[in-house]
C-alpha cells in the first residue's frame, strides 16, 4: 500500500505535452495564449514571447473572420479537420490539419484548445513540363536515385533504367509497347525498386509528353481526411478555410496521375476513385457541378496486389479496373548482374556532387555487394555508395567493414567477411541495450501485424506510428515474408 495518493500537477501535464508530437495551444476568452507546447516550432518564437500574447500577435496575417479559435468561441462548437496555412515569425510557411475544441464552464466557453498536425503543402506535386521536378513527399527523393545515372535529368526515360539483365531488358521493352495506350497501369515492386522511375519512363515514352502534365501523389504521405480534398478539389466555403481549388484529377487531365502506395488509401475513397475512372467525371468537395476529366492513372503497391485484395486492403473492383496493364519490378537480389553498372553510375553521380575522382570499388567491396541480399533494393545500394564515396579520398573505394555496417538496415552473413574476422569484444552472455530494444520492437511490430491480419496500415494505426515509419521498420526487421504468410493464413 502507498502512504500518499499521487498528486497530478500542472508541471507533469506540461512534461507530457512536451513529448506529444502534435502542436497544442490553449487560448482564453480574451484570445490570449495561456499554454502552448513546441512554441518555437509553432510560432517561431520562444515560450516567453508567446504566453499571454494575443493569437493575432502570434499568428502572422491571421484574419479575424477566418480564425478557427474565434469561430469556436462564437459558435460554441468544435471544428475538426480544418486546413489552415500561416507564416511564422521566422518566415516559415506552414500548412496544418487542426481540430479546435471549446472548454466549458457551465454554458460559457472559458477557453479553447487547438490541436495541430503538420501536413505537406497542398499541390506541390505537379510536374510541370519545362520546370524543375516538384513532389508532395520531398522525402522520397527518387530523382537520379534509382537509375544509376550520373547526369541530372528533368524526368526519367526508358534509358534511365540501368542494367542488362533479362528482367530489365523486358521491362524497357514493355514500357515502350504500352506507353501510348490510354489504359491504366498497376506497378508492383518492393520498396526501393524504382516504381516512380518506371512511371516516369512510361510518361516520357508517350507521344508529345512534353506538353502533358505528370502529377504525383503519395497516398501514405497525406492524412486520410485531406486526401479526398487533394484528389477531388474543393469549393470555397465547403469547410472552414476551403477555397476554389482544382484537385489532382483535374490537374492531370491530358496526362498522367501517379498514385504511389495506393493500398494506403481508405476503402471508401477507393470506391470514389473507381467512379471517376469509370465515368470520367469529378465533383469537387462541397460542389454540385460535375467536371469532365481525362487522365491516365498509374498506381503502385509495395505488396503483391493479389494479397491486398484478399486481405481487404484493396477493393477487388478497383484492382481489376486499374490492372489492365501491369509492371512487376524485380528486386535487386534477383538481378545482381546489374549491380556493377549501377555502382559505376552512382560513383559518377557522387564524383560530381562531392568533387571526387573515384574510378571504381575494389574487388572485396564488389564481392560484398554481390553477396548481400539488398532488402532496401537499389536505394540501399545508392546509400552505401554515397557513404563510401564521402569517406574515400583515393581513386578506388576499398572495403571498410565499419562504414558498410553503419548503413545497412540489417546484417546478413557474408562467408568471406564473417569467417574468422568478427572480433568478440563482448561476452556472449552480456545483454546489450540496443540489441534488446531492437528485439523488443520487432516483437511488438510482429504482434501488431498478426493482430491486424497482415494489414500493415492498420498495424501502423494500432501502434500510433506513421505509415512510412511502419514501412521502414518492416524492411529493417525483414517482416515482409511474415506479412504475406499472415495474410494468406487469414484468407
Amino acid at each position: 500500500m502507498f502512504d500518499e495518493p499521487f498528486e497530478f500537477k500542472f508541471d507533469i501535464l506540461k512534461k507530457i505535452m512536451s513529448d506529444v508530437k502534435e502542436e497544442v495551444v490553449v487560448v482564453d476568452e480574451n484570445l490570449r495564449i495561456i499554454y502552448a507546447n513546441h512554441c518555437e516550432k509553432q510560432f517561431g518564437m520562444k515560450e516567453s514571447q508567446v504566453i499571454n500574447k494575443s493569437i493575432y500577435d502570434a499568428f502572422l496575417h491571421l484574419q479575424r473572420n477566418k480564425s478557427s479559435i474565434q469561430n469556436v468561441f462564437r459558435n460554441k462548437k468544435s471544428l475538426e479537420n480544418n486546413i489552415c496555412s500561416y507564416v511564422t515569425r521566422r518566415g516559415e510557411k506552414k500548412t496544418k490539419l487542426t481540430s479546435t475544441y471549446p472548454i466549458f464552464d457551465g454554458e460559457r466557453v472559458r477557453a479553447v484548445y487547438e490541436i495541430g498536425e503538420d501536413v505537406p503543402e497542398l499541390h506541390l506535386n505537379k510536374l510541370v513540363p519545362g520546370s524543375r521536378r516538384k513532389a508532395a513527399d520531398s522525402s522520397k527523393g527518387f530523382k537520379d536515385e534509382l537509375s544509376g545515372k550520373g547526369d541530372r535529368l528533368l524526368y526519367y526515360t526508358v534509358d534511365s533504367i540501368a542494367g542488362s539483365s533479362n528482367a530489365v531488358v523486358k521491362l524497357r521493352e514493355k514500357i515502350k509497347n504500352i506507353a501510348n495506350s490510354p489504359s491504366s497501369i498497376l506497378i508492383y515492386g518492393e520498396t526501393g525498386t524504382g516504381k516512380e522511375l518506371a512511371a516516369q519512363a512510361v510518361y516520357t515514352s508517350m507521344n508529345n509528353w512534353q506538353s502533358r502534365p505528370f502529377v504525383v501523389q503519395n497516398c501514405a504521405a497525406i492524412p486520410e481526411t485531406l486526401l479526398e480534398s487533394i484528389l477531388f478539389g474543393t469549393v470555397k466555403g465547403s469547410f472552414t478555410g476551403a477555397e476554389n481549388r482544382p484537385g489532382l484529377f483535374e490537374e492531370s487531365s491530358g496526362g498522367i496521375l501517379f498514385l504511389d502506395e495506393l493500398n494506403s488509401m481508405p476503402l471508401s475513397l477507393q470506391a470514389k476513385i473507381l467512379r471517376v475512372l469509370q465515368e470520367g467525371k469529378v465533383r469537387r468537395v462541397g460542389g454540385e457541378k460535375e467536371i469532365d476529366v481525362d487522365f491516365r492513372l498509374i498506381a503502385t503497391t509495395n505488396v503483391r496486389p493479389e494479397i491486398l485484395v484478399k486481405s481487404g486492403e484493396l477493393r477487388e473492383d478497383l484492382y481489376y479496373r486499374i490492372s489492365v496493364l501491369n509492371l512487376d519490378l524485380v528486386p535487386l537480389r534477383e538481378r545482381k548482374n546489374d549491380i556493377p553498372k549501377l555502382v559505376d553510375g552512382f560513383i559518377a553521380e557522387f564524383n560530381s556532387i562531392l568533387g571526387k575522382n573515384i574510378e571504381r570499388v575494389d574487388r572485396r567491396t564488389m564481392e560484398f555487394f554481390m553477396n548481400y541480399s539488398w532488402p532496401g533494393n537499389i536505394r540501399e545500394l545508392k546509400n552505401i555508395v554515397e557513404r563510401l564515396s564521402n569517406y574515400t579520398n583515393c581513386s578506388v573505394i576499398t572495403y571498410a567493414e565499419s562504414e558498410i555496417e553503419g548503413l545497412l538496415m540489417r546484417r546478413e552473413s557474408i562467408p568471406e567477411i564473417e569467417a574468422g574476422e568478427k572480433k568478440e569484444t563482448q561476452s556472449k552472455d552480456r545483454i546489450r541495450l540496443r540489441e534488446a530494444m531492437a528485439e523488443y520492437e520487432k516483437e511488438l511490430l510482429a504482434m501488431a501485424i498478426e493482430e491486424a491480419g497482415g494489414n500493415v496500415s492498420r498495424a501502423a494505426r494500432d501502434l500510433d506510428i506513421p505509415q512510412q515509419t511502419m514501412n521502414n521498420k518492416v524492411i529493417k526487421y525483414d517482416l515482409k515474408k511474415m506479412i504475406e504468410e499472415t495474410k494468406l493464413k487469414k484468407g
